[in-house]
């Protein structure tokens, strides 16, 4: 071993155990490793090319709170290429979230976001990017953000979506017709609900009704018919007048009911 390269083989076996599955162990080496400044930072950063997935997760996680900017061209490197989408992702967050650490990062943070955002293979992965791209506000996101919602990807319109008017406060778009999209597509199914859930917040549209509508014909699943029956209500007063109607003849007919009883 050169010691001038690696750490000691206790920083080594503290590294080891940030992947414990029991996590008093897991705990206890994060603590051990902070006290150890720079050194400990030095470690973690060598374990981040640990063999095993759960020390490299374990390794960017604890740099979640113990970042400095020493590891910001290591986590870019395990953001980019790490071949388990779980060690991306986490790399990502950790990289782009600055408020638990010391001191923020200093690296480039949004051309390594927008680069995740447009090349990772896996969803979640990407999201965690685009969630990072509210802040700080840079031309380059906005270009990049403008790009995913032209591929129109419904797992990413949303987020992207938002994540531009945090860029751009200026922007319009079109809202409704991206939450319509989204809310139609086979997107994953939290993906529809939180579609669902904007058309609630937006403004009354035609398009919105008749989406909402067509999923309470067809959708069997029962979260998103509540959801899409609650967008409707505030879409569509009528909708919601007669709905309050039914309800209340229900309650007096169950009332008389109970009474004759």
């Amino acid at each position: 071993m050169n010691d001038a390269l690696d750490p000691t083989c206790e920083l080594q076996a503290q590294v080891v155990q940030l992947g414990a599955r029991d996590r008093n162990v897991a705990r206890a080496a994060q603590t051990a490793l902070a006290s150890k400044g720079e050194a400990g930072i030095a470690a973690v950063i060598w374990g981040l090319s640990h063999p095993n997935v759960r020390v490299r997760g374990g390794c960017a996680a604890f740099l979640d709170h113990h970042g400095t900017d020493a590891c910001f061209a290591p986590l870019r490197q395990v953001a980019l290429h790490d071949p388990a989408p779980s060690v991306r992702r986490m790399a990502v967050h950790s990289a782009s979230c600055q408020e638990c650490k010391p001191c923020p990062l200093t690296g480039d943070l949004v051309g390594l976001l927008i680069e995740v955002a447009l090349s990772d293979t896996d969803r979640r992965v990407r999201l965690n990017a685009l969630w990072g791209l509210h802040q700080p506000q840079d031309a380059r996101a906005v270009a990049a953000l403008e790009s995913i919602l032209r591929d129109a990807n419904p797992e990413l319109q949303l987020d992207a979506y938002y994540a531009l008017l945090s860029q751009d406060p200026t922007y319009q778009g079109d809202p409704v017709g991206v939450h319509v999209q989204v809310a139609l597509s086979s997107a994953h199914k939290s993906v529809r609900l939180k579609a669902l859930l904007g058309l609630r917040r937006l403004p009354q549209d035609i398009r919105a009704r008749a989406t909402l509508e067509q999923i309470l014909r067809t959708e069997a699943d029962p979260r998103l018919q509540s959801y899409a029956h609650h967008a409707l209500k505030h879409q569509d007063p009528s909708y919601k007048a007669a709905f309050d109607a039914k309800s209340r003849e229900q309650g007096i007919a169950a009332a008389r009911t109970r009474k004759e009883c």
